[in-house]
């Protein structure tokens, strides 16, 4: 017999509406963001790709904000905690932020790049040494210099519309509904066994029966999301206001690790045995379900979402 043991032929499951992205996926994906991202005030030949990704991103962001709707998880799907992190490598960019500038220079520097006028393509710098890159033609500058400014209206748009969402949502249970249900196999479904965490790994899902046989839990984190989107929309104004991009990075990857931590907590409910054993007593179950590995939970987001929503997350590390 294998450590998982017998497989007993169901499991517990998050319900399609309210399945959060797997943490490995979001962990996988802030960390390529980080990358993709990385906030440098020099310019280089990959801050143009870095420009179009922060704006594709934005975009994607704004769209989620605007489309999504009043249903479980709707907070943890739709609204966008993790826009600082780009708006953040933005600012970092446009003010040439290297750590010794005032906020008057800050603010000066961000204006002369957004008019076209930026220190770094003249002769002489703000810092008096020849900034100017070499064999990179001028026009390239400037759409990534354009791409970035988009992006950051765009980004502001996003951000305080899903403020006006989120508070509009404070029935804090109703945005944050999280329901459990019931998947069952035939009695022939073998899966096979992942030995470090004793879980079931299923990658075919098209043979379960997810039934109608559900349980919601209310948790109070609806509340405490909402305070931390508020109050992750403030500090990026006050870090918007000074300037201060590496402040504002700091910001978006604390609130794309928030997310993450959420959807390790709903993947409990399928992978850890005592959370296991709560949701079987709260539906009043007289057997205890099998353990899932989390591998199990990325193939079931696969098989419902598929890879347009996977690209949609590539760029917004939502939930």
């Amino acid at each position: 017999m294998s450590s998982c043991g017998s497989f007993i032929g169901f499991v517990f499951v998050p319900s399609e509406k309210s399945q959060l992205t797997p943490w490995p996926i979001s962990a996988t994906t802030l960390t390529l963001n980080m990358i993709v991202l990385y906030p440098t005030y020099k310019w280089n030949r990959f801050s143009l790709i870095s420009s179009i990704w922060a704006l594709i991103g934005s975009v994607l962001s704004l769209w989620r904000v605007f489309a999504a709707k009043q249903n479980q998880m709707a907070i943890a799907h739709s609204i966008p905690c993790s826009l600082p992190l780009t708006i953040g490598a933005i600012i970092i960019r446009l003010t040439l932020e290297d750590g010794t500038k005032s906020l008057k220079q800050r603010w000066k520097t961000f204006l002369a790049v957004a008019n076209g006028k930026s220190p770094e393509y003249t002769l002489l710098g703000l810092d008096g040494r020849n900034n100017e890159p070499e064999n990179v033609p001028r026009v390239y500058h400037r759409i990534e210099e354009i791409s970035r400014l988009l992006a950051l209206f765009v980004d502001f748009i996003a951000m305080t519309y899903g403020l006006m969402r989120v508070w509009s949502w404070w029935y804090p249970f109703d945005a944050i509904t999280d329901t459990m249900c019931l998947a069952t196999f035939p009695r022939n479904f073998r899966p096979s066994c992942e030995s470090n965490t004793n879980g079931f790994i299923i990658n075919d899902w098209n043979a379960a029966e997810i039934s109608e046989n559900c349980i919601q839990f209310q948790p109070a984190v609806g509340w405490f999301l909402i305070i931390v989107y508020t109050a992750i929309y403030v500090t990026t104004f006050v870090g918007v206001a000074f300037m201060r991009g590496y402040f504002i990075w700091a910001i978006g990857s604390i609130g794309a690790a928030i997310l993450i931590v959420l959807s390790g907590v709903q993947a409990t409910y399928s992978t850890q045995g005592l959370c296991i054993e709560f949701v079987a007593i709260l539906m009043q179950s007289s057997l205890v379900p099998s353990t899932l590995s989390n591998l199990s939970l990325i193939t079931l987001w696969w098989h419902r979402f598929g890879a347009g929503q996977w690209f949609v997350h590539l760029f917004t590390i939502h939930a």
